[in-house]
């Protein structure tokens, strides 16, 4: 059960304060939350978050980045085992910006990245002395943003009646997601009306069901802008369902303060 503290003692503009896997977690109660954005995730086994009036369970891959302050409770409900970090550094002001985070968000390891993964590296570079101070805080950066970049997901254990509609129209949008053209038509196929829809959305996954398919259709756009760079503006805004290419790009720079071409620009 390694924990590490403090893994660069010169000031960084990312940094950890903690980093640690493989711990048997016990139950924690924090009602003043903790001071730094605090990363959470199972390893194996089972546990349960109550923030914010909900009982959240994570299974393994999935985890919590909980904001600074943010009142919260967790507890192992079947052999919890966790990896977990926290983040500070000189710029750990702006981190709400960068991450556009409240209280919380959730997430969970992806074929495009692995939280879980991303922390044994660190800590294996750590202790073989290979890790260095510029690379840390790089490093620091592309977990974090990777967390506002789209692998946010709705973990949380919603109410039945909730869930009986919420779950089918979140599947309809990743699934046809450039092929959708009104929400009222997904609405229409459960049988309820665009407007109860909406309020589920608002509710249970804070944001209303044309804002994530816009929110998903980005986030593929992102995967096609990095995964496949030869790929031209126009075939990716066509692939993830846009009008137009400029539709595409206005859209794109709302939400990721970038252009497409900008966007791709960072990562190559």
């Amino acid at each position: 059960m390694p924990i590490y503290f403090q893994l660069m003692q010169q000031a960084l503009p990312i940094n950890l304060e903690s980093i640690g896997n493989h711990w048997q977690q016990h139950a924690v109660n924090r009602n003043q939350g903790y001071p730094l954005y605090h990363w959470l995730q199972t390893e194996s086994g089972l546990g349960e978050i109550t923030i914010e009036g909900q009982q959240i369970r994570l299974n393994a891959g999935e985890g919590i980045l909980i904001a600074p302050f943010t009142p919260h409770s967790y507890s192992p409900i079947d052999q919890w085992q966790t990896n977990f970090a926290t983040f500070s550094g000189e710029i750990k002001s702006c981190f709400k910006q960068l991450l556009k985070v409240e209280q919380f968000v959730l997430a969970k390891n992806t074929e495009q990245f692995q939280f879980s993964l991303w922390i044994n590296q660190i800590i294996d570079l750590h202790r073989q002395k290979q890790l260095e101070a510029n690379m840390l805080s790089v490093e620091c950066y592309k977990f974090l943003i990777q967390l506002r970049q789209g692998a946010i997901q709705p973990f949380v254990d919603l109410p039945t009646n909730a869930k009986k509609y919420l779950t089918p129209a979140i599947k309809e949008i990743e699934t046809n997601f450039a092929q959708i053209d009104k929400i009222e038509v997904i609405a229409k196929n459960l049988y309820i009306s665009p407007q109860y829809l909406s309020r589920l959305f608002q509710k249970y996954i804070h944001k209303s069901p044309y804002q994530y398919l816009i929110d998903y259709r980005i986030n593929k756009g992102k995967e096609y802008l990095i995964n496949q760079p030869n790929l031209e503006i126009q075939e990716i805004a066509s692939r993830v369902g846009f009008q137009s290419p400029s539709q595409f790009i206005a859209i794109f720079k709302a939400k990721v303060e970038l252009t497409p071409n900008a966007y791709r620009r960072l990562h190559y």
